[in-house]
């Protein structure tokens, strides 16, 4: 049998009230035997409360002074837990489960009562003792039937919770996916425009760099990063630690550098090529070296024997050799040359829109991806969707013996991407 999922929970609710009519006329039963148990015990513990009262106005002896007082207090205290006892109006597996629990929870707190009074009041009260305890029993085997009802055919209930479950979050799945199949629609013309006007900044950035002095300006910066990631990671390697060790001990007072060198050496540690090639900080870089070749020879550094040694090893191959000098003037050369190409206007001007082109080529990749991820959530709604009608499906035939199929809705029509 097939079934539209906007259907599905109207029939089933005339699918349950079927398979649920015995099992709410036993529950209506139960809660008419639950009610004349309860106003039984509250005409009984009224009653007893009154006598209790009246016996304090007229009892003088002590003992049944006593036993009239502790009487009275016990019949208020089970009227008040009789009170808070609701029967339910509607027949579900939770709303019987808490009369279940209410019901034995008050014949178990009345026990104890009825025994701890009887063994204060002296065999007095013997015949309202014994109502007392006919009234508990009842109140306990009323809870005993429910309790036998769950564990039975009360276990249509649970079905029925278990399914109607489903239904609720199918049905709120389905709200959220006609909201995502409606904004899906929108996103996809969205991501299609990002698309176009992505592929046209790539088209005008490609114009852009065809600029032969611009190409120039764009090599020279590629060789620059290369120089950079060298002079950091070959030049500077084993020394980055021992230069910010330096650093500290000079800012203590422990090694003499002057206010230049420690500036400079703040501006190696970060940003250690830049601060090389400046007219600035450049030239502080041998003298920084020779400090702390001077302080790793004093001890004062505190770095392992081995450690200390393959730095001071690096530090002569630095201070001994041309290769500082080397790299210092090739970057600067490649530095004089970009500032070169970038004193011409047309080139200049090139070079800042390339600029503002790649901020938007990254912003409208940003954005693109963002319509992609959002669309995925509406192809996530519907894998879940999907998975719970399987199990609808499922439950329907184990709980019901109804083979049913129920219609997947058809995904939102998507404008394909254009490439």
């Amino acid at each position: 049998m097939k079934i539209r999922v906007d259907e599905y929970d109207t029939w089933l609710d005339q699918e349950l009230e079927k398979v649920l009519r015995p099992t709410k006329n036993k529950a209506g039963k139960l809660s008419e035997d639950t009610r004349r148990a309860l106003d039984e015990a509250r005409s009984f513990f009224e009653e007893l409360s009154r006598k209790a009262d009246g016996n304090l106005a007229t009892k003088k002896d002590p003992i049944s002074y006593r036993a009239a007082r502790v009487v009275g207090r016990v019949s208020r205290d089970a009227l008040s837990s009789i009170e808070k006892i609701q029967i339910p109006q509607e027949v579900s597996w939770d709303s019987f489960k808490v009369l279940r629990d209410n019901l034995s929870n008050t014949a178990r707190s009345l026990r104890e009562s009825r025994n701890s009074t009887q063994r204060e009041i002296h065999g007095l009260y013997l015949l309202d003792m014994l109502s007392f305890s006919g009234v508990v029993e009842r109140i306990a085997k009323v809870g005993e039937k429910i309790s036998q009802f769950l564990e039975g055919g009360g276990e249509n209930l649970q079905r029925a919770k278990t399914l109607t479950s489903i239904v609720e979050t199918i049905r709120q799945i389905g709200v959220q996916l006609d909201e995502k199949k409606k904004e899906s629609v929108e996103l996809e013309r969205t991501r299609e425009g990002l698309s176009s006007a992505i592929k046209e900044l790539s088209n005008e950035l490609e114009k852009i760099t065809s600029n032969d002095s611009l190409k120039q300006v764009l090599e020279i910066e590629k060789e620059l990063r290369k120089e950079s990631r060298e002079f950091r990671t070959d030049t500077l390697t084993h020394l980055r630690r021992p230069l910010r060790k330096l650093r500290d001990l000079s800012q203590r007072g422990e090694i003499a550098l002057r206010s230049e060198e420690r500036e400079a050496l703040g501006e190696y540690i970060q940003s250690p090529y830049r601060s090389f090639l400046s007219r600035t900080s450049g030239p502080y870089l041998t003298p920084i070296l020779t400090n702390l070749k001077s302080a790793l020879d004093s001890g004062k550094m505190g770095l392992s024997h081995r450690k200390t040694t393959r730095v001071v090893g690096q530090l002569d191959q630095l201070t001994t050799t041309e290769h500082l000098a080397q790299k210092q003037s090739k970057g600067r050369n490649l530095l004089g040359q970009r500032q070169r190409l970038l004193h011409d206007p047309t080139c200049k001007n090139l070079y800042l829109e390339r600029k503002i082109v790649l901020r938007k080529i990254d912003d409208g990749r940003k954005d693109e991806l963002q319509a992609t991820e959002r669309l995925h959530l509406a192809e996530e709604k519907m894998k879940a969707l999907t998975k719970l009608l399987v199990q609808a499906e499922s439950k329907t035939k184990e709980y019901l013996s109804r083979d049913i199929q129920i219609e997947r809705p058809r995904p939102s029509k998507q404008v394909p991407r254009q490439y």
